[in-house]
């Protein structure tokens, strides 16, 4: 291989950060783009919050003691492109390591671009390669790194890439988000941003996988707002969804989980219920139904026309014990583009 200039090496070093290259695939032995439009082929897509790095230290749900469980759940999934949350500089470099067959794009929301969480992006630089992307954050001012915005207690961005499919010639735009844990104001605007900043990065008439920790229930203003431009791919699956209606446990153990397919079968303020809610007093076996079924806060939009062949919860525990990878589960569609 030539020796590369030295901008082209920089170029290269900010792969981590930014969009792969055809020159880059080829360069780690897979193949190049493909030149022609090849038949629809099935992707499977992904969003799961790993929970950071920082968080349970002393507890048997710390970093160090999941993170090889966590690895292999995610390869597991076999996934073709997923989007992640929470990701600390730690984990996205233990992260980079064991996933050397994927490329990552998105920048830590940190006001260096470096430090603080990421809501990254990572695709199988075999099957895809990245024509573009970015990074923005929520906030008033979504171009100026590090700001908190309309009241958030922390700084949140939201990643995007545009890929092409080797395989079939297509492209689609992947976005990826972790909206605020506290303002609710916060994860409105962030939401009503980032349908506004799709429009611009997202070429007329392409389709788009948008995932993410969205900290609201479906029935909640941002979800709301989004669904009015995007499916909920739970709902539009062509097969009836596997797994628990919950995404987030909290790391509270359940030895049954409450089925998607039948929370589905309850009225949405009921299942979406919080705490304190008007339907939070509805009970079943003398318990709340909101309780029963879980929070469900995790989610994969995608834009009319993409087919969403099968939709799926992982409650998967790490083995042998009572214990999860995360404090959140892994959503994983089937989608045709």
């Amino acid at each position: 291989m030539k020796k590369l200039p030295l901008i082209a090496a920089v170029a290269a070093a900010l792969l981590q950060v930014g969009c792969g290259t055809s020159q880059h695939a080829e360069s780690r032995g897979q193949a190049p783009a493909a030149t022609a439009p090849q038949p629809a082929a099935t992707v499977r897509v992904a969003s799961y919050n790993i929970r950071l790095s920082s968080g349970d230290k002393g507890t048997p749900n710390a970093w160090a003691n999941r993170k090889n469980d966590l690895i292999a759940l995610i390869r597991k999934l076999d996934l073709d492109a997923f989007g992640l949350q929470e990701v600390k500089p730690d984990q996205a470099e233990f992260l980079d390591k064991n996933f050397p067959d994927y490329a990552k794009y998105g920048e830590h929301r940190g006001a260096d671009r470096k430090s603080d969480e990421a809501s990254s992006i990572y695709f199988r630089t075999n099957r895809f390669e990245c024509v573009k992307g970015g990074t923005f954050w929520l906030s008033e001012t979504p171009d100026v790194p590090g700001l908190k915005g309309w009241g958030a207690a922390c700084p949140r961005v939201c990643s995007w890439a545009l890929l092409k499919d080797r395989r079939t010639g297509k492209q689609f735009c992947f976005a990826n988000t972790h909206t605020d844990h506290v303002s609710a104001l916060a994860r409105k605007e962030g939401m009503l941003l980032i349908i506004k900043r799709m429009k611009e990065f997202a070429p007329a008439g392409t389709p788009i996988v948008f995932t993410g920790d969205h900290n609201c229930r479906e029935t909640e203003e941002p979800a709301q707002a989004v669904s009015k431009i995007l499916k909920n791919a739970l709902y539009v699956s062509e097969t009836p969804p596997e797994g628990p209606w919950r995404t987030f446990s909290g790391w509270k153990w359940r030895d049954r989980e409450y089925p998607a397919v039948d929370a589905m079968k309850l009225q949405p303020n009921v299942r979406n219920a919080r705490k304190g809610s008007p339907d939070a007093d509805k009970k079943k076996n003398g318990g709340y139904v909101w309780e029963d079924c879980g929070p469900r806060i995790d989610y994969i939009y995608v834009s009319p026309g993409v087919k969403v062949k099968r939709y799926a919860t992982h409650a998967d525990p790490r083995p042998g014990t009572q214990l999860y990878p995360s404090d959140h589960f892994p959503v994983t569609a089937e989608i045709e583009l």
